[in-house]
């Protein structure tokens, strides 16, 4: 299919072949971009379905042509857990809906300086969805409110022995193993495993966090020699799962 502009919808605004678009939708289709009755594009609700759209000469609808993606889709689960950083994580949104992640979770850990407020998390999903439409994914990732640190360790704690789900902690110092040889011992019998990756904030993890991640049953891992800004490591973590996945 040649490249069509994006825009993602409610699945309860297809009524049969008939998409009915909101005001927003309206003005970027007609206003920013100029469409013309006649003229398609593609329209997807975020979960891995898509939808070719043609406007019509009512202002806010179009007719829907033909579904252009799996009824049922799926995609291996990949959750980021990062720690905020002072400033940028806005490009952690952005980059982390291009390469695959399906879920985000922001951490206020100890050495958190940003204290975000509720318009934060609106305009972080409106990034993932922009950035969806951009790059043709079909998935915008779900963002989660921040989490105090404990309350997520807590509750997220892997069991012995649990097959269902691999959560790694990545620590800049130490001797921790590499993320890249974990991920691909893990995926190499369990290639569709859901995979959780944590990212620590400038200054990194401290010492009571750390233990406390192990404690809980998270694997501890290293993303290599260098140490990497907060901002740097979240991209590259979940860079080397995806390539993992890919190889």
């Amino acid at each position: 299919m040649p490249p069509r502009q994006r825009v993602t919808v409610h699945p309860g605004q297809i009524q049969t072949a008939l998409l009915v678009l909101s005001a927003d939708q309206v003005h970027y289709l007609r206003r920013v971009l100029r469409l013309q009755p006649g003229n398609q594009f593609i329209a997807q609700d975020g979960e891995g379905h898509q939808w070719l759209a043609e406007l019509t000469s009512v202002a806010d609808q179009a007719l829907v042509i033909e579904t252009t993606a799996a009824d049922t889709p799926t995609q291996p689960d990949l959750t980021l857990v990062a720690a905020l950083p002072k400033a940028g994580f806005d490009d952690v949104v952005r980059q982390a809906t291009e390469i695959g992640v399906i879920h985000i979770q922001p951490i206020i850990s100890q050495r958190t300086l940003l204290q975000p407020s509720e318009n934060k998390l609106k305009r972080w999903q409106r990034i993932a969805q922009e950035a969806s439409e951009q790059s043709e994914w079909l998935w915008v990732p779900t963002i989660q409110a921040p989490l105090p640190f404990e309350t997520w360790v807590r509750g997220n704690t892997p069991l012995v022995g649990n097959t269902d789900k691999a959560s790694f902690f990545c620590v800049a110092r130490g001797d921790a193993p590499l993320l890249l040889t974990d991920i691909q011992g893990v995926l190499a019998t369990r290639p569709t495993l859901p995979v959780s990756v944590a990212i620590g904030p400038e200054g990194g993890w401290t010492p009571g966090e750390i233990a406390e991640a192990q404690a809980q049953g998270h694997t501890l891992v290293s993303l290599g020699p260098a140490v990497l800004r907060a901002t740097t490591a979240a991209v590259v973590a979940i860079a080397v799962v995806a390539a993992a996945r890919n190889s």
